[in-house]
């Protein structure tokens, strides 16, 4: 998924970013809770880059009569990245702060909030095509994409930074964090899993370690058998299951 069209998504100063997150999202799965906590965070943020490059990259690609799903995979993407920043604020950073200060997570806090109005903004303009689809126009939806993608994959790579084991280990023992890592992964799941666990498997790399689930959910409920209600979006995911979609403008 390369070309001219993208080209916001491979500048220098944004692939920084996302080598910084690839290097923390590493094919292992980490051993000790102090390690699994960036490292999950990491592939939550890849999810991220992913879904919003193909939605990106298939603004003028989705055939005409398929609006509908284009714009439901596109709102997703979006969503799901307001839906991660507001489980941090309300079941994350409160509960780091209590130990690590009240200041440990203010930058993440503040990054969130630069750029929200932005992405709230597409939120809207996507609904709003959804109401009237002729209003909805590639340019413009990829101009609002690209006035906000460097602040968001900086963000995506500096909070990681506070939430390396070694930080995390001069305030919690290996078992608090534990019990962190487990309530922030309950709360992370709330919603449709017949839509969330597909968009999840579907933005990553194929045998990737993430999600840490059971075999029979990444293999049999994820690809299968939660895939088919919301079948009609996962083409336009960054790993789609099988590749129907043209590359060229409709």
């Amino acid at each position: 998924m390369s070309g001219p069209e993208i080209k916001t998504f491979e500048a220098p100063e944004v692939l920084k970013y996302v080598e910084k997150i690839q290097a923390v999202a590493t094919p292992v799965f980490p051993k000790l809770a102090s390690e699994k906590t960036g490292w999950a965070m990491a592939w939550i943020h890849l999810v991220v880059w992913n879904s919003w490059k193909s939605s990106y990259f298939y603004a003028d690609k989705f055939p005409k009569d398929d609006f509908q799903h284009y714009s439901e995979y596109a709102l997703l993407t979006a969503k799901f990245l307001i839906d991660h920043h507001e489980v941090e604020e309300s079941d994350l950073f409160p509960v780091l702060e209590k130990k690590m200060g009240a200041e440990s997570m203010s930058q993440n806090e503040a990054q969130h909030h630069a750029f929200l109005h932005q992405l709230e903004g597409i939120v809207e303009y996507i609904r709003s095509a959804q109401i009237s689809p002729a209003k909805f126009d590639a340019a413009t939806y990829r101009a609002k994409v690209d006035a906000i993608l460097v602040p968001i994959m900086q963000h995506l790579s500096d909070e990681l930074d506070t939430l390396e084991s070694s930080k995390l280990l001069e305030h919690f023992s290996e078992s608090e964090i534990d019990q962190i890592n487990k309530a922030i992964n309950k709360a992370s799941r709330q919603g449709d899993n017949h839509k969330m666990l597909p968009f999840l498997l579907r933005n990553l790399p194929p045998n990737s370690p993430f999600p840490p689930a059971p075999g029979f959910v990444k293999n049999l409920l994820g690809p299968w058998v939660f895939y088919w209600r919301y079948r009609a979006l996962w083409k336009y995911t960054m790993y789609p299951m099988k590749p129907i979609l043209s590359d060229s403008p409709q």
